[in-house]
């Protein structure tokens, strides 16, 4: 079986020294890249992030606490020497295009070449509470990506006229580090993102669904591919993946039932929880598009926590031993999975296993390179 990459969450909040230590350490364990997310509001409400929830509250003010994922990549970037550094992911929204494509050739430079640039259509939480509009993301987004590769590939001024931005004689000097620009990885999910990446894209970054999903999804993007003359194989089949991890089965359920691991899942498309045989907690479609944290009460809160059973977070992590979630990635691998990003919420379960957890991930890697 082909070796599947590993990816690590990289540090959100200081000391900014510790995520270069952090990104330093990952590499000399052997994983593959280090992923920073892009948010301006985390995805808990203030109103859970307490401490009769979560020990997290009594030594983190708030659950809003992130760094800039372009300057980390480029800090860490400049301080690592074989591992990749990616966001996962940012938008064309706050994100002009072609400033996007600016801070992506400077990391290109930066990092000699190992930047991986994650985009999505974007998440209501972080665009709305800002003053910005979240009408037709994946339509901006295909667009932004069309005027960040003129810009990379032009040789002179170009002009563009779009439904979103227009280019009127407008010039990005700066080549690429090496012979291509940065890789473009997107978060898509329904049709038209996966035709998007099919289309447009280097590598695809879903959360997690089923295997036999992934597959399909998989195979969506690979015609697209073909359809628009790509070769699908230089596409890299990714997943942002949480990963619950505990030493025994009797932890794990615990953290299964923890109530910020089980508030995360509100962010799952209402169809999963009625598939799943569970009344979804939103009446909106989708989290991602329809959540926004600092408007919801403490009632309301504790309402959508009781409304996610632990069989849920089953479905929405990869939740077990390390030699558990190894097995449990084996029909993942199977289905053309090449990258996994393993983001460690372990801590929103049990903060006194965050340290272990981190290690774990080490033993889980050793496994999965072992199959």
């Amino acid at each position: 079986m082909r070796r599947l990459e590993l990816g690590v969450p990289g540090q959100i909040m200081p000391p900014a020294e510790g995520a270069v230590r952090f990104a330093q350490r990952a590499e000399a364990d052997g994983f593959d890249a280090v992923w920073w997310p892009d948010h301006l509001m985390g995805w808990h409400a203030d109103t859970m992030w307490t401490p009769d929830l979560t020990p997290l509250a009594a030594v983190q003010p708030n659950p809003h606490t992130y760094f800039d994922p372009l300057i980390m990549m480029g800090v860490v970037g400049a301080q690592t020497e074989r591992i990749k550094v990616g966001v996962v992911v940012t938008d064309l929204i706050r994100r002009n295009p072609a400033m996007a494509a600016a801070s992506a050739l400077t990391l290109d430079h930066v990092t000699k070449g190992r930047a991986i640039i994650g985009l999505g259509s974007g998440e209501k939480l972080n665009v709305t509470p800002y003053g910005m509009s979240f009408d037709k993301p994946v339509a901006k987004l295909s667009e932004g990506i069309d005027v960040m590769r003129l810009l990379w590939e032009a040789d002179g001024p170009v002009s563009y006229d779009g439904a979103f931005h227009r280019l009127d004689h407008a010039v990005l000097g700066l080549a690429p580090y090496g012979a291509t620009p940065p890789e473009i990885w997107t978060a898509a999910h329904g049709p038209r993102m996966l035709r998007l990446t099919g289309e447009k894209a280097d590598g695809w970054l879903p959360t997690k669904m089923t295997a036999p999903d992934y597959g399909s999804a998989l195979t969506t993007i690979a015609r697209s591919a073909q359809d628009a003359g790509r070769d699908p194989d230089a596409i890299t089949p990714g997943m942002l993946g949480y990963v619950l991890m505990g030493p025994d089965e009797e932890t794990v359920r615990r953290l299964t039932e923890a109530p910020l691991v089980r508030a995360l899942c509100v962010l799952l498309p209402s169809q999963v929880f009625r598939d799943l045989g569970v009344e979804p907690p939103l009446d909106a479609g989708s989290g991602f598009h329809d959540f926004i944290p600092t408007t919801i009460g403490r009632a309301e809160s504790l309402r959508i926590i009781d409304a996610i059973p632990p069989e849920v977070v089953r479905h929405y992590a990869f939740c077990g031993t390390p030699k558990q979630v190894a097995e449990e990635l084996s029909p993942y691998r199977e289905n053309g999975l090449r990258h996994l990003v393993m983001w460690n919420i372990t801590a929103f379960g049990d903060p006194s296993l965050a340290r272990w957890s981190f290690e774990a991930m080490k033993e889980l890697r050793l496994l999965l390179d072992a199959q």
